[in-house]
C-alpha cells in the first residue's frame, strides 16, 4: 500500500503491491465537456452545502452528490459520535443490511491511519484483500467490490466518513479520488457548520431559558423561593437527576435551601445530611475555592465524599459557585447517574445561571432585610404608642412582654425590673399571662447567678436545659415552667441595666444574632418606657403618700377607692373599707407632746401594715384617722381584719424612750358595698359612721356585730376601744 497524491490505493492483485491510478490523457471536446460538467457539479454541490444548516438536508445532499459525481452503486455517510462512526445516511443498500450494520470504532487501526493522514483509502476490488482485512473493514454483510473511503476531517478533527462503493470491481481513477476528496472537504465543513449552528441555536434556546429563569429568580421575595426557582428552571437547560442549591452561612457552614430529585434514591433525601462544611466534598471544595467543577466520575475524584446513608453509584456532577461582589455566597450542585453525563457547555450555561442566581439571592436577602426592618419599625412604633398611654410599671411590663413575644415568635416573654438595693428582680409583666407575676413577685439574685451576670455585664445569655453546662438554677426553673430554652436580654436605659427581658420557648429556637439584635432593639426602647414609669411611680409615690407613715394620702385614697368600686361592681365581687381613729389622740399630744404623737401614728401604721395582704390599700385619711381598702373582702373578712389590727395593737404597745410600754388603741368602723352603699362616698360615709359610733359608745373588740349595726343603721359594724387614762 502506498500513497498516491491525495489517496491511498489498495492493490487489486493477490500480490498486494499497489499500482498507480491512471489519469487519461487529454481527450477531445466531448471529454473536456464531461470534465467541465463534473467539476461544475462539484461546485454546485459545494454551494448547496454551504447554504444549508439543516443536518438531514446536508446528509441527503452529500449522499446524492456521490451517486451523481462518481457513479457509485452504494453510498454510506457516517458521523463521529465520540468513539465510533455511526451510519446516518446511505443510498443503494438494502434497509435490512443498513439496520444490521454496526458502527466503525474510531480506535480501529486502519481508521486511525486514514484519519490521521486525512487522505482517501481506495480499493478496486475488495475480494482481493486478505480475508482478515476484508472482514474487519466490511464484515460479511456488504456485497461490496470497489470502495473509496474518505475521512471527513476539519481543523484536525474527525467529523465522519464518506464511502462510495460498487457492486462490481472498479478501477477508481485519480479524478474519481480527487472528486471524492474535494466533496469530503466540503461535506466536513458543512457538517461542522451545521453542528455549530445547532449548538448556537441550542445555546440561544438555553440563554432564553436562562433569561426566563433569571426573571423568575429576580421576582422571588425570599432566598428559599430563589432556590426553588433554580432547581425548577435549570432542568430545561441541563438535564439532571438531582439538583441542590446551597448558601454559605458564617462561619463555615454550607446549608441547603432547595433540593430536587427525579429518579430513585435521588427523590427523597434527608436535608440534614446534605449540610456540609466549607472545604468538605465537592460542594464544600467549590465553596472554598470558587472554581466550577465538571466531574465525569464522582467516585474517581478524591475531592468528593459520600453522603451518609447513600450508596456509591456511577455518577457525574456539575458544581458551580454563586458569586456576588467577588465572593462566593452559595453553590449549585447537579448530579446525574452514569459517567461523563455533563460537558463543558453544560458547565458554562450553569455558571451563567449561577451568576444570575447570586444576584437574585442578594436581592431577596436585601428585600427580606428591608421588610424585616419595616416590620421591626412598625412593631416599635406600635409598642411605643401603646407604652405612651400608661406609666404604670405593671401595665408597661405587660405591654412590653406582649410585643416582644409576638415580634420574636417565642412561646412566652417575662419582664422584670432590677431592685439593686434589694438584690432582687421584681416581676412586672408576662405574655401570655400564666399568673407568674403574682405567684413569683420577686426573685432573689443570690439564687440566680446567670441572671445577675446578664444585668451586670449587659450581655445576653442563652440557657438550654438540654445542654450539660446549663445554669442549674435557671434550668430548674425552666423545667418547672415547662420550657426548654431561655434567652435573657438586659433592659438598658442611659447606660444602666434597669431590668430584664426573658424569652422562653418550649422547643429549640435558634436565638441567632439577627433575632437577638431585634430583641435588644425592642428592649432598649422598652427600657426607656420602663424607666420613665419607674420615675413617674417614684414621683407619684411622693405626691400620693403621707411622708410620716408612708401610707397613701387622702387624695390617692379616693382615686383608688373609685377604681376598686368600679371593678367590684363590674365583677360582682365584694369590697370593704375600714376607717380607724386613734382613741384619745388629743390627750396624747397634750400630755406627751406632738413628737410622741407622731411616734404613735408611725407605730400604728407599722402594726396595720403587718396585718394586711399585698392587695390591701392602707391610707392616712387625715390627722389621726386612717383607712384601709379591702378588695375581695366581704363583711366577715373585713371584720376579721379589724380584729387582727386591734389584737396586734394590744400585743404590741409603743416602746417609748424613757417610758414604759404605752398601749395604743383605736376605734374601727367597717363598711361593705351593697344595695345601700354603692359609691366611694357611700362607703366612706358608712365606715366613718361605724367608727364614730364605736368611739362614742367606747365599744371594745368582741361586741356583737349584728346588734350594733342594727342600733346605728349604718350598713356597717363598729369596733372600738378607748385608750386608758
Amino acid at each position: 500500500m502506498r500513497a498516491q497524491g491525495t489517496s491511498v490505493r489498495e492493490a487489486v492483485a493477490g500480490s498486494g503491491h499497489g499500482r498507480a491510478a491512471q489519469r487519461p490523457g487529454p481527450g477531445g471536446p466531448s471529454e473536456l465537456a464531461r470534465l467541465t460538467a463534473r467539476y461544475r457539479g462539484l461546485l454546485d454541490i459545494a454551494e448547496r452545502l454551504s447554504a444549508s444548516f439543516d443536518r438531514a438536508e446536508i446528509h441527503r445532499t452529500i449522499v446524492e452528490a456521490v451517486v451523481a459525481l462518481v457513479g457509485a452503486d452504494a453510498v454510506m455517510l457516517r458521523r463521529n459520535r465520540g468513539d465510533r462512526l455511526e451510519l446516518v445516511d446511505s443510498s443503494g443498500l438494502d434497509p435490512i443490511v443498513v439496520a444490521s450494520m454496526p458502527p466503525l470504532p474510531t480506535s480501529a487501526g486502519w481508521v486511525k491511519d486514514v484519519a490521521a493522514g486525512g487522505r482517501a483509502w481506495v480499493c478496486d476490488d475488495v475480494e482481493k484483500l486478505p480475508d482478515a482485512q476484508r472482514v474487519i473493514r466490511f464484515g460479511t454483510w456488504l456485497p461490496v467490490r470497489g470502495d473509496v473511503f474518505v475521512p471527513l476531517v476539519h481543523a484536525g478533527r474527525l467529523i465522519g466518513s464518506l464511502t462510495a462503493a460498487t457492486l462490481k470491481p472498479r478501477h477508481w481513477t485519480d479524478e474519481d479520488v480527487e472528486i471524492m476528496t474535494a466533496l469530503g472537504g466540503h461535506a466536513a465543513l458543512a457538517l461542522r457548520n451545521a453542528d455549530l449552528f445547532e449548538r448556537l441555536e441550542a445555546r440561544a434556546a438555553q440563554l432564553a431559558v436562562v433569561q426566563s429563569a433569571s426573571a423568575r429568580m429576580n421576582s422571588a421575595k425570599t432566598v428559599e423561593a430563589v432556590g426553588r426557582a433554580i432547581v425548577e428552571e435549570v432542568g430545561p437547560i441541563v438535564d439532571y437527576h438531582n439538583a441542590r442549591v446551597y448558601l454559605l452561612e458564617p462561619p463555615d457552614d454550607v446549608v441547603p435551601i432547595a433540593f430536587e430529585g427525579k429518579v430513585g434514591e435521588y427523590e427523597i433525601v434527608d436535608w440534614g445530611v446534605l449540610r456540609v462544611k466549607v472545604g468538605e466534598g465537592f460542594t464544600g471544595w467549590v465553596a472554598e475555592h470558587g472554581t466550577p467543577l465538571c466531574i465525569a466520575d464522582a467516585n474517581d475524584d478524591p475531592r468528593g465524599s459520600q453522603i451518609p446513608g447513600t450508596d456509591a453509584v456511577a455518577e457525574s456532577m456539575l458544581v458551580v459557585p454563586m458569586r456576588h461582589d467577588d465572593r462566593v455566597i452559595g453553590v449549585i450542585t447537579l448530579s446525574k447517574l452514569g459517567v461523563g453525563q455533563f460537558d463543558e457547555d453544560d458547565l458554562q450555561v450553569l455558571s451563567i445561571l449561577a451568576d444570575q442566581a447570586a444576584t437574585a439571592v442578594e436581592s431577596a436577602r436585601l428585600l427580606t432585610q428591608t421588610e424585616s426592618m419595616a416590620a421591626e419599625l412598625r412593631r416599635l412604633l406600635e409598642m411605643s404608642q401603646e407604652l405612651s398611654q400608661t406609666l404604670d410599671p405593671i401595665q408597661v411590663g405587660a405591654v412590653i412582654a406582649r410585643h416582644i413575644a409576638g415580634a420574636l415568635g417565642v412561646d412566652a416573654c417575662a419582664i422584670s425590673s432590677w431592685d439593686v438595693a434589694g438584690d432582687r428582680i421584681v416581676s412586672l409583666g408576662e405574655h401570655p399571662d400564666r399568673g407568674q407575676v403574682l405567684a413569683h413577685p420577686t426573685y432573689d439574685l443570690r439564687e440566680f447567678p446567670a441572671t445577675r451576670r446578664v444585668l451586670e455585664s449587659q450581655v445576653a445569655e442563652i440557657v438550654d436545659v438540654e445542654q450539660p453546662d446549663a445554669d442549674a438554677a435557671e434550668a430548674a426553673l425552666l423545667r418547672e415552667l415547662g420550657f426548654r430554652v431561655l434567652a435573657m436580654v438586659p433592659l438598658v436605659a442611659k447606660g444602666q441595666s434597669v431590668g430584664l427581658v426573658e424569652l422562653m420557648s418550649v422547643g429549640l429556637v435558634p436565638f441567632d444574632e439577627p433575632r437577638l439584635a431585634l430583641a435588644r432593639t425592642m428592649a432598649n426602647e422598652a427600657a426607656m418606657a420602663l424607666e420613665n414609669a419607674r420615675l413617674y411611680e417614684a414621683a407619684r409615690a411622693l405626691a400620693d403618700r403621707d411622708p410620716l407613715t408612708g401610707f397613701f394620702n387622702h387624695r390617692f385614697l379616693y382615686e383608688r377607692l373609685g377604681e376598686e368600686v368600679v371593678r367590684a361592681r363590674r365583677s360582682r365581687r365584694p369590697l370593704s373599707l375600714l376607717m380607724l381613729d386613734v382613741d384619745d389622740f388629743k390627750l396624747v399630744n397634750d400630755t406627751f407632746g406632738h413628737q410622741f404623737g407622731d411616734r404613735c401614728l408611725v407605730h400604728l401604721a407599722e402594726v396595720v401594715r403587718s396585718t394586711l395582704r399585698t392587695s390591701d390599700v392602707p391610707a392616712r385619711y387625715g390627722g389621726d384617722e386612717f383607712a384601709v381598702v379591702l378588695p375581695e373582702a366581704d363583711e366577715a373578712a373585713a371584720a376579721a381584719v379589724a380584729e387582727r389590727i386591734m389584737d396586734e395593737l394590744a400585743r404590741s404597745p409603743l416602746q417609748a424612750d424613757g417610758r414604759g410600754p404605752v398601749p395604743v388603741s383605736v376605734s374601727i368602723g367597717v363598711a361593705t358595698i351593697g344595695p345601700e352603699v354603692r359609691s366611694p362616698a357611700d362607703l366612706v360615709s358608712a365606715a366613718d359612721t361605724s367608727m364614730y359610733a364605736a368611739k362614742a359608745r367606747g365599744l371594745e373588740a368582741g361586741l356583737e356585730f349584728d346588734r350594733i349595726a342594727e342600733e346605728i343603721g349604718s350598713g356597717g359594724a363598729p369596733y372600738g376601744s378607748t385608750m386608758p387614762g
